[in-house]
This record gives C-alpha cells, structure tokens and sequence, in this order.
C-alpha cells in the first residue's frame, strides 16, 4: 500500500512524505498508516455490516495516510465518506504513476476509465478488483458484485416478512384462482430454473477453467442475472401477499407466503461461503456449497389437499 502511493498521503490536501530518514544513519522513520476505508469492526469509522471481514481485510479496502489524515478521517466519517476515501486513493495512484512513466501512465488511465463504463454502476471495491486482479480476484469480484446488487433485494424481502411495507391490493375473483395459482407455480419454476443454471454453469464459464483467467464482464453480469431472478422471486412474494381472495381461498394463499422467497436466502448464501473461505490461512483444496431450491416438509401434501378440498367445495358450490 505505501509502494503504490510512492510513501505519500493520499489526502489531496496533505500529500505529505511519510517515509526519510531517522537520527541514525543506519534506519529510518515511518509517518504512513495503511488506513481502513471501510471500518474494520462494529463501531469504526465507515464500517458496513453487509460486507465481508476477508473485503474489509483486503488491501482494495485500505487508504495509505499520514498518521494525522488517518485520525482526521476517523474521528469525522460523516465529512469524510467511503466514496470519498476511494476517490482519493485513485486520483492519488493515478498522480503517482504518472510520475512514474507520463506517457504509459496517460494510456493506462484512459483504457481503465474506458474499460470501467462498459460495466456500468458498480461498487469501489468492483472497480479496485477489476483494474487490479489480484489473487483470486474472479471470486473476489463474485463475492463483492453479489453482495452490491442483492444487498437491495435481501433488504427489502426482510422488510417484506416482518410486514415494513405494503402495496395496492389486487382482487383476484372466484372463477379465476384456480388459474392463477398454476400461473403462480408457472413463474416458480422459470425463477428456480433460471437461478439453479446460473449458479451450476453460468459462474464456472464465467471464472474460466483452473488456471486461465475469468472474464470480468461475464462475472460481473452473471451476479446480477442472479440479483435480477432474486427480485423477481421478491415480486412474485409480494404478488401473492399483496391480493384479495374470497375467505374459500383464504388458507391455500397463505401457504404461498415465503415459498419462492426462500430462494433468496439460498443465494444470500453464496457470499458468506466465499467469504469464510477467504478467511481461512490454507485456501487450497476443494470447497463445495450446495444451494437447494426446496419446500418445507410437508408442504406439497398439505396443498395438494387443501386443492382437492378447494375443488369439491367449488364443484358443490356451482351445482
């Protein structure tokens, strides 16, 4: 970290040396500070519980300041935001290397900034691990995307259960439920179908084989066709919550709640797997995560029942 800012602040309003010479001859003395940007542990500036301790531990989360600006920034997280902390550290390691080698430096900068739009919004963190690709950056980059573009999704499908929201309610009639549940169950199974391909097959393509390195776009794209199925299993959550049944249907619309949902907290998983393997001293061998798109038990039985019930009663009813 301190290499790559030359030993100087990265505060544009500091720019200060951190490293010279000491009384001895023989040593020298060190002002520098490898900061956090994101806070290491509850309670630190700018912490954020959404990410990971191995993200918060990784040099694309750190700062190099003078021992001053380090405080400065701490002590005033408000004035001094995350965003802000990863704009300096790269106006700064573009100055840098300009100073390094003008010309390569004018060319390198001007192919990130091209190569960063073709990606669209990310996070700083995104941006840090795809210029730098550094050791195991394609799941670095999984964990970290993943983690961006369903933080909204989880969010919101936990304010959903604890009943934080509501929506404009839409009646479904009589004659009609029947057919919308099975449209219902139709829109499962295309959520499932799509979300069990991307995370079998769309992720190893995107990481390439052992030994070859992954392609960024495809990895970047492939996590948010999952956070894009992931809200679509929100909404089909929130279609089946936010409607009208006759008191009949009552008890077969509640045994819906949460059954698609589920399969946001199995992606949700996904992170936290990385995660805890990033932590680990040894990363070699295997890992393994197994994702499972199921429903509770039980479950089919009591609805394929409550249907049978259903349709006599409506058979009965029409006579």
């Amino acid at each position: 970290m301190a290499k790559r800012a030359a030993y100087r602040c990265s505060n544009p309003d500091c720019g200060a040396t951190t490293s010279g010479p000491a009384a001895c001859r023989t040593s020298s003395v060190n002002v520098g500070e490898a900061a956090h940007i994101y806070g290491a542990n509850p309670g630190s500036a700018r912490f954020d519980a959404q990410m990971t301790s191995a993200e918060r531990a990784d040099i694309t989360n750190a700062i190099w300041l003078c021992s001053n600006c380090h405080k400065l920034v701490d002590d005033d997280p408000l004035r001094y935001p995350a965003g802000l902390l990863f704009e300096w550290q790269k106006d700064h390691e573009s100055v840098v290397s300009a100073q390094i080698g003008k010309a390569g430096a004018v060319v390198r900068q001007r192919y990130e900034r091209r190569h960063l739009e073709e990606f669209g919004k990310l996070s700083y963190l995104s941006e840090r691990i795809i210029l730098e690709k550094g050791d195991l950056w394609e799941y670095r980059l999984t964990c970290e995307v993943l983690r961006y573009e369903m933080g909204p999704v989880t969010q919101r499908w936990s304010a959903l259960q604890r009943g934080l929201y509501t929506r404009a309610l839409t009646k479904i009639p009589e004659e009609e439920f029947m057919s919308w549940i099975h449209m219902k169950f139709s829109e499962m199974m295309k959520i499932i179908h799509s979300l069990s391909t991307l995370a079998n097959f769309e992720f190893v393509r995107a990481w390439g084989e052992a030994g070859v390195p992954g392609d960024d776009k495809a990895i970047v794209a492939t996590c948010r066709l999952v956070a894009e199925a992931c809200s679509r299993a929100l909404a089909w959550e929130e279609s089946v919550r936010f409607c009208v049944v006759d008191n009949l249907f009552e008890k077969c619309q509640g045994l819906l709640f949460g059954i698609v949902g589920r399969v946001i907290d199995e992606m949700s998983k996904v992170s936290s797997f990385m995660n805890d393997i990033f932590c680990k001293d040894d990363l070699s061998g295997q890992h393994h995560l197994s994702l499972v798109f199921d429903l509770p038990n039980g479950w089919e039985n009591t609805f394929n029942e409550e249907l049978k019930v259903l349709e006599n009663k409506i058979i009965k009813n029409n006579r």
